[in-house]
């Protein structure tokens, strides 16, 4: 992320010797894509927290980051792991579709504002909120499960103003991109998704799918209970 302070080579060595985890993927000799993360814990509870991923510009949609998050899943599991987490925007349509569509993570534990505000051109200007993906190799959330829209848009690209929570799963629709949004827009829809996911979660729902679309995504939740997470 351009803007942002970069992570000295030292600490990826020391990070990388010491019970975490850093991967690069190499292309012709060139590094184009890397994963980086550290053992995490909860209590007793001990899990690896991936911090970092990313692949260059001009790799992308190739399925290489894909390709070092099944890595990272595997290692992690040769390693004594059995959950993995991280931080994704869920403002970021194509992030959500990532991490919990295809990387099959369950997504909660929203955390509003998680790095403070930051300097890299994509983050610049809106807080910074998160929510936390939790992908366990012993599980696969369910899928595809039939939903009611409980926050649709009906004026492009404007966030809706209601929430109807009616059903087990239930979906919020997004822009499928926010990159060209100026800042008020933005914080707009910063808002919204916020207020939306925290009232989603008190009532014990987490983030299960997320379905693309041409303008519109959709992010589905389902009851925890309803999820297969226990």
């Amino acid at each position: 992320m351009e803007g942002e302070c970069p992570v000295p080579l030292p600490i990826l060595v020391g990070i990388n010797n010491n019970g975490g985890l850093v991967e690069i993927a190499i292309d012709d000799g060139s590094i184009i894509g890397f994963s980086l993360a550290f053992p995490g814990r909860e209590g007793h509870y001990s899990y690896l927290y991936s911090h970092m991923a990313g692949v260059l510009p001009e790799f992308r949609n190739r399925d290489i980051g894909y390709q070092i998050k099944m890595h990272q899943f595997k290692e992690a599991g040769n390693m004594g792991y059995n959950e993995i987490r991280w931080t994704f925007d869920p403002m970021k349509a194509r992030n959500s579709y990532f991490n919990v569509h295809k990387l099959k993570a369950f997504a909660y534990d929203y955390k509003i504002n998680y790095y403070g505000y930051m300097e890299s051109r994509e983050n610049k200007g809106v807080e910074s909120d998160r929510i936390e993906a939790h992908k366990f190799l012993d599980r696969i959330p369910l899928t595809g499960k039939k939903f009611n829209i409980a926050s649709k848009i009906e004026k492009y690209p404007f966030p809706w103003d209601s929430l109807k929570i009616d059903a087990d799963s239930v979906g919020i629709e997004i822009p499928s991109s926010l990159d060209d949004a100026g800042i008020e827009l933005k914080g707009k829809w910063r808002l919204a998704i916020r207020n939306a996911i925290v009232e989603l979660e008190s009532r014990k729902y987490v983030m299960t799918d997320v379905i693309r679309n041409d303008d519109i995504d959709v992010l589905v939740f389902t009851l925890r209970e309803k999820s297969g997470l226990q």
